[in-house]
């Protein structure tokens, strides 16, 4: 991994010019030595200019070997509370035992600044060494948010987690309105690993039926590469989304009526998605009406999902709703459609396939007309 580090060194410094291109490109990757020596000087240097040293930092952070730990112990100690911060940040890497005692006097620090004492404390998290979860622990109730987020994460999600407290400590993480939506959504993918508990299950209720909705749009036909980022980031961060999804794997029953209610969400198609997959896994007949209504979604998966639980039901009522989406726009939802009509509706619905056979053109669609219609008559 050492020459992907060194790559990220120099074309960083290529485009920042803190270097020159020659010194960079006469440097073999055995001499990476002086060259880091040359950077942590310059991380010192306090006539540089802040966003220079910053990003020297963030490239050592990137690092994560021996050889940076000593200029970043000393940037905690600059008079700048942003590369104290930067240098925090940087140093937290899995068993990074040299720079504990460095960042617990961040820590411990009465006169530091928040930022700064936040970003000590989720590095210690990262490092992992179990010395300084007492000190972790009881910054869990620091008065400050940032602080306290860190220190939640580091004994929920980090490596000072400890089995017997995690559950409590995931739960508060996957409530905290004002930690970000990713990290709650790690928290509760984790909840669902620690099993079915009555306090998680009511948890993830309680986030499911009070969290505020997001607004997700749906994607274009075919959405550019910003658009896809974009789309991901926002699943990512949808923590309705998650907790509908964690309250199906756990098969959380008492929360049918909510998962009812998101699977038709009138702006978050991704909390429509995830709760329609809790419902067809748990294949429930008070699911119907959601699966027939969800036929008519703009979005081609909830369509197919739909069309799953119907088969899966196996409820001949479902026959007639999924006929009227014979010509669905989409190829795909079509071949799905067929498929289904075969399992619930066997030879009754024989001649509306046929004549959709003499028309159709679409190679998944023909393939799966041909396949339901050698099954024998029933």
């Amino acid at each position: 991994m050492a020459w992907r580090r060194l790559a990220c060194v120099s074309v960083t410094f290529l485009l920042m010019g803190v270097l020159p291109r020659t010194a960079l490109a006469a440097a073999p990757l055995s001499d990476a030595g002086p060259l880091l020596q040359e950077m942590g000087k310059q991380i010192q240097d306090q006539s540089l200019p802040t966003t220079e040293r910053l990003q020297i930092i963030g490239v050592f952070g990137a690092w994560a070997t021996a050889q940076v730990v000593p200029p970043l112990l000393a940037a905690l100690k600059d008079p700048k509370p942003e590369i104290r911060e930067a240098a925090a940040q940087a140093l937290g890497w899995r068993g990074n035992k040299e720079a504990v005692q460095g960042l617990r006097e961040r820590v411990e620090s009465p006169d530091e600044v928040a930022a700064v004492k936040a970003a000590a404390v989720r590095s210690l998290g990262r490092i992992g060494d179990a010395s300084v979860r007492p000190l972790v622990i009881a910054l869990t109730r620091d008065p400050d948010t940032s602080i306290r987020q860190a220190a939640v994460w580091s004994v929920a999600l980090g490596l000072l987690v400890d089995p017997t407290d995690q559950t409590g400590y995931l739960i508060e993480v996957a409530e905290d309105r004002k930690e970000k939506g990713q990290v709650r959504a790690d928290a509760i993918r984790t909840l669902v690993q620690k099993g079915k508990e009555e306090r998680v299950v009511n948890s993830l209720m309680g986030i499911l039926e009070h969290e505020p909705r997001l607004k997700v749009e749906l994607p274009s036909p075919q959405p550019t590469q910003d658009q896809i980022v974009y789309l991901r980031y926002t699943q990512a961060n949808d923590v309705p989304a998650w907790a509908a999804g964690a309250l199906g794997a756990l098969d959380a029953r008492v929360a049918l009526p909510l998962l009812l209610k998101a699977a038709e969400d009138p702006q978050d198609y991704f909390l429509r998605l995830m709760a329609l997959d809790s419902l067809v896994t748990w294949n429930v007949p008070e699911a119907f009406p959601v699966y027939v209504g969800r036929l008519e979604d703009p979005l081609q998966e909830l369509r197919l999902a739909a069309l799953a639980g119907l088969e899966k039901l196996g409820d001949p009522r479902g026959v007639d709703p999924v006929l009227a989406h014979l010509n669905d726009s989409n190829p795909t939802v079509r071949a799905r459609v067929v498929t289904v009509l075969a399992s619930l509706g066997g030879s009754k619905v024989r001649p509306q396939l046929e004549a959709l056979d003499e028309k159709e053109i679409a190679p998944e669609v023909l393939q799966a007309l041909e396949a339901a219609l050698k099954q024998p008559a029933r």
